[in-house]
């Protein structure tokens, strides 16, 4: 398990802003994911963290979105987690609104990977998230120089089920 670190470069960005150049700053800024990202890698997970970021008019840096991602790669695959934290109603704390989860392994002729994505109900925030979607994609070679790639995608109906939303197939080759 990785160690993590509570690395931020956001006020060191900010501050190395020129201030001749403020006003335009101040208008719409949003700072991009690999200004502010601290990274720890191990053996085989890695952990990234990126932190966006507004300037409001009296120039305080307010967080508007954090997103973790922690890689994990085994002798049987890769597992991806990506968890998206948005302001709560508690003033400077992030709550966690988002998580999906993705794990790939590899197959006897190929892939597959499955995504399940969890979410926050916006009306009723204090409840824990739920899944909200599952999707499916298998890659298996067909012969020497070709694929086919299958996706299916499953989301909650109005009665919590989960139904089949999307089913596709595609056929590709290297000629």
């Amino acid at each position: 398990m990785p160690q993590r670190s509570n690395v931020s470069t956001m006020g060191r960005t900010w501050n190395s802003i020129c201030w001749r150049h403020s006003v335009g700053a101040l208008i719409g800024i949003v700072l991009s994911a690999g200004a502010a990202s601290a990274q720890q890698s191990a053996d085989s997970a890695t952990d990234t963290v990126a932190t966006r970021g507004n300037r409001d008019l009296n120039g305080t840096i307010a967080v508007t979105e954090q997103v973790v991602t922690r890689r994990a790669q085994s002798s049987d695959g890769e597992q991806v987690v990506l968890e998206t934290f948005s302001p709560s109603i508690e003033a400077g704390r992030l709550a966690l609104t988002r998580r999906v989860r993705r794990t790939t392994t590899a197959t006897a002729d190929g892939t597959q990977t499955v995504e399940i994505s969890e979410e926050r109900n916006p009306a009723a925030p204090a409840e824990p998230l739920r899944v909200v979607r599952k999707s499916v994609t298998t890659v298996h070679r067909t012969d020497a120089n070709s694929f086919v790639t299958e996706r299916q995608v499953l989301e909650r109906d109005l009665n919590g089920r989960f139904v089949l939303v999307l089913a596709q197939s595609e056929n590709t080759s290297r000629n």
